[in-house]
């Protein structure tokens, strides 16, 4: 004789508390700076950053759209990090773990097929009147010359120190070199005749 068959009770799925979403946003922002600070680009997914953050997958399409939305959230979050460090006419941006990780990160996700333009940010605007007066040069015009030197410089070394195999004597040399020609600034702009 057979028995018959018990049904198999689930038990009820416990809910998650709802985070709001200014919570649940910096948990994703940060377990994806860890993710990305701690493994390759391509292993910082979705599923493993919402699970460091202890939250639903979906919460980084309710939250940023996209994992293209997070990154470049992350982007900023990490050049604002690295900008409350810098001092106006300081040149220590380049060694910044988060400016490194930050151009390492928007490299990789323009070679991904991501439009460059969303990353367009002018973080660096309110340092241009200490700037001036720290280099003690007149015009705007030197002033966003240099800047956007600095910046192609820095993220040139961002994305390619490693690969080329830059030692830390060629880099203190680089640096070195650039800190002379910060300081010629005001004389370059009197060459130049933008010093009006």
């Amino acid at each position: 004789m057979t028995t018959p068959k018990q049904k198999t009770v689930k038990a009820p799925r416990t809910p998650r508390a709802v985070v709001p979403a200014a919570e649940a946003q910096n948990r994703l922002i940060e377990a994806g700076i860890e993710m990305l600070r701690e493994y390759p680009f391509d292993q910082a997914t979705a599923r493993e950053i919402t699970k460091r953050a202890g939250l639903a997958l979906t919460t980084i399409s309710r939250n940023f759209g996209s994992m293209t939305g997070l990154f470049n959230q992350v982007s900023k979050v990490l050049m604002n990090n690295a900008i409350s460090r810098l001092k106006p006419t300081s040149l220590t941006m380049f060694a910044d773990p988060d400016f490194i990780l930050r151009n390492r990160l928007i490299a990789w996700m323009i070679a991904e097929g991501v439009d460059p333009k969303i990353f367009n940010t002018e973080n660096s605007d309110h340092f241009a009147p200490e700037f001036q007066i720290g280099v003690e040069v007149k015009s705007d015009r030197t002033t966003v010359a240099w800047q956007i030197i600095t910046q192609f410089a820095g993220q040139g070394f961002a994305i390619f120190s490693e690969v080329r195999g830059i030692t830390n004597a060629q880099i203190d040399d680089c640096l070195n070199m650039l800190r002379v020609q910060r300081d010629k600034l005001p004389e370059l702009e009197r060459e130049l005749g933008w010093a009006d």
